[in-house]
């Protein structure tokens, strides 16, 4: 479940083959998939979709968003910043030895979110002496405990727990790709509930 929360995990959970492994009712997959946003490897090859998000990473870079395999903000390229990030990594590789991985290849290319337009708020921002109205965004973040237990026979797990414990909603102006908190990116924020 931690391995969830990687970027290339999730790359390859979405796609339909690896997704009716875990999910068997093609409605379930159905509405799962229509809630998500594209999402590519970076590696060269010869498999089925190998080699596509490079091409996309360069062609239509505007509409994307390149990720790394790490935790915490402030590390993605964005839009017109990535072909010439690629480069860069290029020419990096030249330095690398035989059967060493590419540099590329520890990124994921992401289709970037489009949030509505219009959602107005005043932000109240730690070093700044007065509140601002601006075009914003909020993220929703739930989180969850789900206990696990292996069953005796070896055939799998029981779920002991698996239950919702808490949320996070956090607000930021429109203008920015980042969207952390203690970095001064976004604001915590309390939903309005209807």
């Amino acid at each position: 479940m931690q391995l969830s929360g990687a970027k290339k995990v999730q790359q390859v959970l979405s796609n339909p083959k690896e997704l009716t492994r875990f999910v068997e009712g093609e409605e379930e997959r159905k509405g799962m998939m229509d809630s998500w946003v594209g999402l590519w490897g970076m590696e060269d090859g010869e498999g089925e979709g190998e080699g596509e998000g490079e091409k996309l990473a360069r062609s239509q870079a505007e509409r994307f968003v390149l990720k790394p395999q790490r935790e915490g903000g402030g590390n993605n390229i964005y839009r017109e910043d990535i072909p010439p990030f690629l480069e860069r990594l290029e020419e990096e590789d030249k330095g690398r030895g035989e059967g060493e991985p590419k540099g590329k290849e520890g990124f994921i290319l992401m289709e970037l979110i489009q949030p509505p337009e219009g959602q107005s708020q005043v932000l109240v921002k730690a070093g700044e002496e007065e509140a601002r109205r601006a075009d914003v965004v909020s993220e929703l973040g739930v989180y969850g405990v789900c206990l696990l237990e292996e069953r005796g026979d070896g055939k799998g797990v029981e779920i002991k727990v698996n239950e919702m414990s808490g949320w996070l909603l956090r607000t930021k102006g429109r203008e920015s790709d980042e969207g952390g908190i203690a970095v001064g990116f976004s604001v915590l924020d309390s939903p309005l509930l209807i």
